[in-house]
């Protein structure tokens, strides 16, 4: 399961970032991601979607992608679980339902309906590294 984050305030960043080098690019994107990935192992928690935490642990980022003066990584729990049970396909069930069909387990939008707090989570982090960087550039 993918996790598709769209910024609105992306401009202002996309400014700074068009200076960088692509290496910093990657940094600032995998910071992000690192704060997705914490979030959405908090969201698993409080939505109670642990039975042994396979899932769980394994949210991490996948592949990052690069296009010119642009990077993204996609994060979703990754891997099969130890029945051989995909965590992304189980991941993906839990989040919309069976069928779209909401149940006690299922259909709770743990991951989709955080989307608000999910994207100032991952700015707040792609900010910050953003600002290191540019710290360190500036001599600082």
């Amino acid at each position: 399961m993918a996790r598709m984050i769209e910024y609105d305030g992306m401009e202002r960043i996309n400014g700074v970032l068009t200076r960088l080098s692509r290496d910093a690019i990657r940094q600032v994107v995998m910071a992000g991601a690192a704060a997705c990935v914490q979030e959405t192992k908090d969201n698993i928690v409080r939505y109670r979607h642990v039975l042994t935490g396979q899932m769980m642990q394994n949210v991490a980022p996948g592949k990052y992608h690069e296009d010119y003066g642009s990077g993204w990584v996609e994060v979703y729990p990754q891997g099969d679980d130890s029945r051989g049970i995909s965590n992304a396909k189980k991941a993906f069930v839990i989040n919309y339902g069976r069928g779209g069909r909401r149940t006690d387990k299922t259909g709770d939008k743990f991951i989709t309906g955080e989307k608000k707090t999910m994207q100032e989570v991952v700015s707040r982090a792609m900010q910050a590294e953003s600002d290191r960087i540019i710290q360190e550039l500036n001599g600082g």
